[in-house]
């Protein structure tokens, strides 16, 4: 059964390559998905709609972005720091001062009916009061998942709008600082602009917004426990008709032990026997109906056990790479990711480098990875070797994937990250690597 969505928009840093692909149902995109968890129907993509700012008609994402690195060189005679960069501060305290995210992308929960007219109202709203302005919307209304594979029927859609927002100030070149309670007040401003019931807050329930993958196995997890629940309840009643059958055919026993000394003036017993008897066929047959109630239940959540059985089962005999598609192997491995900083910046590294195409990223030795890249990237492949007992190589193999899958590299990118990191992992970094222990790396 569809529930309603609740009215919300989850902002963050704007991949732009994966996001303009992703938008805009790219050919060599929807092949790139994995059959299995194919997500994206072409048989409701035309139901979509796209606006585009008119001064953004024919210009990247990625060309937008060169020229905001332009304007704030301009405005502030600095170079936009881009990356996240570590300090101490007056109390000795490690922090992470966040690089620059000057576009971001937010995905808004619409209505089946929500059209790009209230989006763009929406949009105005934020830009009046903030003024951020949105450069793309991309209404998809061909997302969703089945409940059951097998089962057409069982099409769960996903109603969703992705807005691509410019977050600078193109005034002072400065990015625009929202605090909580601004996000909140954007979280009212949907709710509001789209006629929706809005969200509970995060400072209520504590929880964290969930990705679509993680959402998806939250709700099955949440449907097992509901199928328990009403397995437990379908026993009970079960067992408390039981004890009322026992107690019937126990009292039956008895009137039939004095019914062997009746006479015909004690006919009343009898018929009250006979009563008695229809009662228990009655209740015998509720009992019947509640014992295969109970058995359609254990069946239902026994199948929702052998399909986790079989991930698990999955998961640890994985031995191609061609397998490593897995949802289950997937979210584990983005979970590994969002609470490990470090394998982040390994991962961000070597998208960046993926993206850099042919001539690499500029400046010296732009064709390959930096020393401190080199240097953490064989860090954690020496790491995570140790601890799965397994080669660099494959741990190089793993790195490259999930920088893949994240990043949606095309086939170039991933032809190029998979021959950098390999040269990690074979020890051609060696040198740079041992500059960055001395303190001389450049």
């Amino acid at each position: 059964m569809a529930t309603t969505a609740k009215a919300s928009e989850h902002i963050k840093p704007c991949n732009i390559a994966q996001s303009e692909r992703h938008n805009r149902r790219d050919a060599d995109y929807i092949a790139s998905l994995n059959p299995a968890m194919l997500y994206i129907r072409k048989d409701l993509a035309h139901q979509n709609e796209v606006y585009v700012a008119p001064d953004m008609v024919g210009v990247s994402l990625q060309q937008h972005y060169e020229d905001i690195r332009v304007m704030v060189k301009q405005k502030t005679g600095r170079a936009m720091q881009e990356k996240d960069v570590k300090f101490t501060d007056k109390k000795g305290k490690q922090r992470v001062r966040q690089g620059c995210s000057p576009i971001r992308e937010g995905v808004v929960n619409i209505k089946p009916d929500t059209t790009m007219e209230d989006l763009l109202r929406y949009v105005e709203r934020v830009h009046e009061r903030w003024g951020i302005r949105a450069l793309q919307i991309h209404i998809h209304k061909d997302e969703g998942h089945y409940e059951n594979t097998e089962d057409p029927a069982s099409w769960e859609p996903n109603y969703h709008a992705h807005i691509i927002w410019d977050w600078m100030d193109h005034n002072t070149g400065k990015s625009f600082k929202l605090n909580a309670e601004d996000m909140s007040a954007i979280q009212d401003l949907v709710a509001e602009t789209l006629d929706m019931q809005r969200g509970q807050k995060k400072s209520e329930t504590g929880i964290d917004h969930l990705e679509r993958n993680d959402f998806i196995i939250q709700k099955q997890e949440n449907k097992k426990k509901q199928l328990q629940e009403e397995a437990k309840k379908a026993i009970a009643e079960k067992e408390e008709a039981d004890a009322e059958v026992e107690a019937a055919k126990t009292e039956v026993a008895d009137l039939w032990k004095e019914h062997d000394y009746l006479t015909s003036a004690n006919r009343t017993k009898v018929e009250r026997s006979n009563r008695l008897d229809l009662d228990i066929r009655n209740k015998t047959n509720c009992s019947q109906a509640l014992d295969d109630a109970i058995d359609a239940k254990k069946q239902e959540v026994a199948g929702l056990s052998a399909k986790a059985d079989e991930k698990l089962r999955d998961f640890y005999t994985i031995k191609e790479r061609g397998n490593w598609q897995d949802p289950m192997f997937f979210a584990m491995s983005a979970y590994i990711y969002r609470i490990d900083e470090g394998l982040q910046f390994c991962i961000k590294a070597i998208q960046d480098y993926a993206y850099s195409g042919f001539g690499g990223r500029g400046g010296k030795h732009g064709d390959i990875f930096w020393d401190n890249e080199s240097y953490a990237i064989k860090q954690y492949l020496k790491m995570f070797s140790d601890l799965a007992s397994a080669t660099l190589k494959q741990v190089a193999d793993w790195f490259v994937w999930l920088a893949g899958t994240l990043g949606r590299f095309n086939a170039n990118e991933l032809r190029r990250a998979d021959h950098e990191v390999h040269d990690i992992a074979d020890g051609r970094y060696d040198g740079r690597i041992q500059k960055i222990r001395q303190g001389v790396s450049r």
